[in-house]
């Protein structure tokens, strides 16, 4: 178990070989715009994106909300912004240790707590659109939703380890 304190993101494992890197962390922050604006710093720091990702997906989150029920026990928010943000590709899983409330994809007025972030920050559009396909079909696999749910980042990562295309 780690014992975080609060408002921090601490990164469990990050696998930078492939051509896509795969960071998976844990956070104990119960604001989506801080954690966002938490999450970003990480990826600016590692300069995985621009100095501008933030704004832009903070914006985009506002507009086109990505928290996604997955099924009773497992929501997710897919948070993204335009490819010209990115300087190398990489897929951000965040674990939450507690719920974060983020609106709903396609139900802009609705909310819902969400247990885990995974923002995608890609260099081409139509890779983007397969890469959270990808995903899509992932957590509609129980034992990935499950492997999210229990916070078990080494088995995160290897559901990523084949190509994600």
């Amino acid at each position: 178990m780690i014992f975080l304190k609060k408002k921090t993101i601490h990164i469990l494992v990050e696998e930078t070989s492939q051509e896509v890197s795969i960071i998976v962390a844990v956070a104990d922050i119960d604001d989506r715009w801080a954690l966002l604006r938490k999450a970003a710093s990480i990826l600016v720091k590692k300069r995985y994106v621009s100095p501008t990702y933030l704004e832009a997906l903070i914006e985009r989150e506002k507009r086109y909300p990505t928290g996604l029920r997955i099924n009773d026990a497992l929501s997710v928010a897919l948070p993204h912004t335009h490819v010209m943000y990115t300087i190398k590709p990489v897929v951000f899983v965040i674990l939450l240790k507690n719920p974060v409330k983020f609106n709903c994809m396609g139900l802009p007025n609705e909310s819902l707590y969400v247990n885990a972030l995974m923002i995608v920050a890609l260099k081409d559009l139509d890779r983007s659109a397969k890469i959270l396909r990808k995903i899509g079909d992932l957590l509609a696999k129980s034992s990935f939703s499950e492997a999210v749910q229990e916070g078990r980042a080494e088995l995160i990562l290897k559901f990523f380890e084949k190509p994600m295309l």
